[in-house]
């Protein structure tokens, strides 16, 4: 039945897009921004930034829907949008494979997709925009590589299963740093689905358990910074060195003030003025869809400064 209904809502919102003239004539068009979980910093950062660069666009209606980290809650939020007429679709979503069969039905249907932060899960006509997770990972991996000791032993936090990000991220750790230094324990890997509380909280369990740990590998800035919060309480912060990936205005303070080791940026805003940018070349029948990827940023107290510059100007920093 909820395939009917979409099916339905899919061919009323087809029949509306012939009926109505391209964009720039005048008239607004509607653009849904799918947010995974506006209480995580990056996706949060994501919105900020697409809600900043939609004033570019005067003729595009910017709604921001929040899935609240929940795949039922998303894909109601995705047939909604079929239903209501949206005339683009900006997702950054939980589980792209999962999602591919609805992305691609949905622009069958004649309502374009952007996916954000994330693959497109293979979805042929969906536009793209990401950046390579495994050079996410390459990037601190390759300063870890230098600052782990000899025999160093290491424990891993990683993103949600099935994440494409913490899979790639994590296989770019595995290449550059892992597999060049065979000498490296890993101790303990767990999922910390991007939390800093549940980084936390795996990190507590850790330092129990361990009496060395030499190393904190994180798949995101925010698991990294509870597991600095766990070694501060323990009274070991300065036992280990401590690597993540996002570069969040909270871990550039952070290496700012002698703690998170190093980071890689993942520009949020220069993903979302890219999928704004696209859509707007879609809307105005300039192309059909286009992928393309940021590239990733190395973050230490060498350049901190720049960053924290950065986010000062953004907002993300006051």
């Amino acid at each position: 039945m909820m395939r009917k209904l979409l099916a339905f809502a899919m061919a009323l919102a087809l029949l509306g897009a012939c009926l109505s003239p391209a964009a720039g004539a005048g008239e607004t068009k509607k653009v849904a921004w799918i947010a995974t979980n506006l209480a995580h910093t990056y996706s949060a950062w994501l919105v900020q930034s697409a809600e900043k660069h939609i004033t570019k666009y005067p003729y595009m209606e910017l709604t921001v829907l929040d899935s609240q980290n929940k795949m039922n809650v998303q894909m109601s939020q995705l047939e909604n949008c079929v239903a209501d007429g949206f005339d683009y679709i900006i997702l950054h979503p939980l589980e792209p494979d999962a999602l591919r069969n609805t992305v691609d039905e949905i622009i069958d249907g004649g309502i374009p997709i952007c996916v954000v932060n994330q693959s497109d899960g293979g979805a042929p006509k969906a536009s793209n925009v990401d950046a390579d997770p495994i050079e996410q990972g390459m990037v601190p991996a390759l300063v870890a590589k230098e600052r782990i000791p000899q025999n160093g032993k290491v424990v891993i936090l990683l993103g949600p299963s099935g994440n494409s990000h913490s899979m790639g991220r994590r296989v770019g750790f595995q290449k550059y740093l892992f597999d060049a230094r065979p000498d490296i324990e890993v101790l303990d890997e767990q999922i910390a689905n991007w939390n800093k509380s549940e980084g936390m909280r795996y990190m507590e369990d850790w330092l129990q358990r361990f009496d060395r740990i030499d190393a904190v590998v994180s798949m995101n800035d925010a698991q990294a910074l509870g597991a600095i919060e766990a070694t501060k309480a323990a009274g070991r912060m300065n036992e280990m060195t401590y690597y993540g990936i996002d570069g969040l205005a909270d871990a550039v303070l952070s290496i700012r003030d002698g703690e998170l080791t190093a980071t890689c940026v993942q520009n949020a805003e220069a993903q979302a003025e890219s999928a704004l940018a696209i859509a707007d070349r879609v809307l105005r029948g300039e192309i059909e869809f286009e992928k393309t990827l940021t590239p990733g940023e190395l973050v230490t107290s060498a350049n901190v400064a720049d960053w924290i510059k950065i986010h000062t100007e953004n907002g993300q920093i006051r």
